[in-house]
Order: C-alpha cells, then sequence, then structure tokens
C-alpha cells in the first residue's frame, strides 16, 4: 500500500512539473515564447500576442495566441501550440501529413520510436470541427470577431521522441505582405497549390520566403530541446534560413502604444542568433547589422546572451 501511495505522489509531481510555469489564460498578452513545461518553449515572432483558447484535453495541452494587424483589423499571425504531459503510451505513431507529397515544402525524419516532421502549407481560415479544442477555437473567433484572410499561409511542425510530443502550426496572412487576395477558396485550386503557383510569381516568392521564416522556429525549438543535427530529426532547419523578410506593417501588436515595426528579417536574427552563417550574405552593412541587434536588445526583443553571441558571428 505504501509503495503504491508513493508512486502516485511521484507521478502527480512529476506532472505538476511538466506544466509548471503554465499560467496562461484567455486575455493575456505574451511576448518572446510561451512556455509549457521546464524544458518545453516555443519562439514568438515579435510583437505582442493575445492567448485566446487554452485547452487541455487527456495528456494535451493546446494554447492558440492571435496577432491582430492594427492598420487592418485582421489576423497577421494565429499560432497553435500543443505539448503532452505525462501520458501512458510508450511512443507516438507520425501524423499522416508527414507522408504528404502535395504540399509546397515537407520534410521528415523517423526513428525507433521518435519522429519529426515539418512542412509548409496553405489552408482555409474557416473551422470544420464540431467538438475538441478547433470547435472551441471557432466559437473564440467568432465571439471576438476575430478577422481572419480566406486562405493562410502556414507552417505546421510536430516532434515525438518516447512518451513525449510537441507541435506548433504557425499561421499567417500573406495579404498583410502584398499576395493578391484568393481566385479560388478551394484547396486544390488555390494560387497557392504546388502544382499551379508556378504560374503566380508573387505566391510562389512568398512561399519561398515563409519557408525561411519557419525554419527559424523550427531550429529555435531543436536549440531549445537540444536536438542535434547528427541526428537527422533537426531536420537541417538552419540550411534553410536566409537572409530574407516579409513585411509586418506598422504595428502587428495587440495595443497600439506597443506596436511592433520589426521586419522578419530581425525575426530571424532573434530567432537563431545563434546560427548567422558567412556564406548567408546581409544586404546590410555590418555597422546596420549591429544597429539593428542593439536596437532588439535595448527593445527587450532579444536577451543580452542573444545580442553577445550574435554580435560574435557577425564580427568574426
Amino acid at each position: 500500500m505504501r509503495k503504491f501511495l508513493t508512486l502516485i505522489i511521484i507521478s502527480l509531481l512529476l506532472c505538476t512539473n511538466v506544466y509548471a510555469k503554465w499560467k496562461y489564460k484567455p486575455g493575456d498578452i505574451v511576448q518572446g515564447e510561451v512556455v509549457f513545461g521546464k524544458k518545453d518553449s516555443f519562439k514568438l515572432p515579435p510583437g505582442e500576442f493575445i492567448v485566446g483558447v487554452k485547452a487541455r484535453e487527456k495528456e494535451f495541452k493546446d494554447l492558440m495566441v492571435y496577432q491582430i494587424d492594427e492598420k487592418s483589423g485582421y489576423v497577421r499571425w494565429a499560432i497553435h501550440f500543443y505539448a503532452t504531459g505525462q501520458t501512458e503510451w510508450g511512443w507516438w505513431n507520425p501524423p499522416e501529413f508527414c507522408d504528404r507529397t502535395n504540399v509546397y515544402f515537407i520534410q521528415k525524419k523517423k526513428g525507433n520510436r521518435k519522429y519529426a516532421c515539418w512542412m509548409v502549407n496553405h489552408s482555409r481560415s474557416d473551422i470544420a470541427a464540431n467538438k475538441g479544442f478547433w470547435a472551441k477555437v471557432r466559437k473564440y473567433e467568432i465571439a471576438k470577431n476575430i478577422k481572419s484572410p480566406d486562405i493562410y499561409v502556414y507552417s505546421l511542425y510536430e516532434y515525438a521522441k518516447g512518451s513525449k510530443l510537441w507541435g506548433a502550426s504557425y499561421f499567417y496572412n500573406p495579404e498583410l505582405d502584398g499576395v493578391p487576395k484568393p481566385k479560388s477558396l478551394e484547396w486544390e485550386t488555390n494560387e497557392f497549390h504546388k502544382q499551379r503557383v508556378m504560374n503566380y510569381p508573387k505566391h510562389e516568392e512568398f512561399l519561398k520566403k515563409f519557408i525561411s521564416i519557419s525554419a527559424g522556429f523550427v531550429d529555435a525549438f531543436n536549440t531549445t530541446r537540444k536536438i542535434k543535427s547528427s541526428s537527422g530529426l533537426s531536420l537541417n532547419a538552419s540550411d534553410y534560413i536566409t537572409n530574407v523578410s516579409i513585411n509586418t506593417g506598422d504595428g502587428a501588436s495587440i495595443k497600439k502604444d506597443k506596436a511592433s515595426s520589426l521586419s522578419l528579417t530581425e525575426e530571424l536574427k532573434i530567432l537563431d542568433s545563434t546560427s548567422i552563417k558567412k556564406d548567408k550574405v546581409s544586404s546590410l552593412s555590418l555597422t546596420e547589422e549591429l544597429k539593428s541587434l542593439k536596437e532588439l536588445l535595448d527593445s527587450g526583443a532579444i536577451t543580452k546572451e542573444e545580442f553577445k553571441k550574435a554580435k560574435d558571428k557577425l564580427l568574426n
């Protein structure tokens, strides 16, 4: 009996530790990262995000956050994060999206009781779910009059090792970057579709840039989880990071007095400040690069440690 009670107490302590920093509630403003547990964190793009939906179903915790473009009132980013706590499962099977071939970009690696999958795709913004987390998201968006584009471009990354699983979907509004409104709202005939995008230069240019942007998020997760390139499970995300940017507008934040003016070039510096490569030449001069880094430090967007590492990379 005593042994049984000890096991229960240990299990409770483990579950508590996994979500020790899970303090989010709808309406909270978050910036920089979201934290699920001591070693479970995800990077956010620059600016402020509002917590929309928080849910816990079985062993999963889900979080949906939004960033609204100040000028248009439309969503710029809608991001879904999820992770498991303690589970009864020994390992997870790779999801179906890992084997897709009809999306613009996909990378995957499957190992013994572990996998990593990453894709860039497009999606309609309407939500068809009738129950579960996504039904809650739809209810929230209707109640808050969230204005979404008809078509999102998004990256989906999922990593699992043993009984633990993490995932993140970064949905972005391409219309805020000058990409024309879609002529077709059907996934198969949309301009972003793999078989049609070559006929739409602006759409394809945006997808190529978005691969680089999403690579920064994946690489940041790999760094947090200490996923080594030698394992193959890093998917070599850092190799896809290039010095590109997409327009973030004059204000992609929740509050007008704290509007973000950072470009996604600067996002990449934040997300991958330790991976600035010599073979990826910046169009900015060294002085301008250092000035940009100092501005990021002064604004609180990066830490002193991240600033020092990025500065050392530039000077070397």
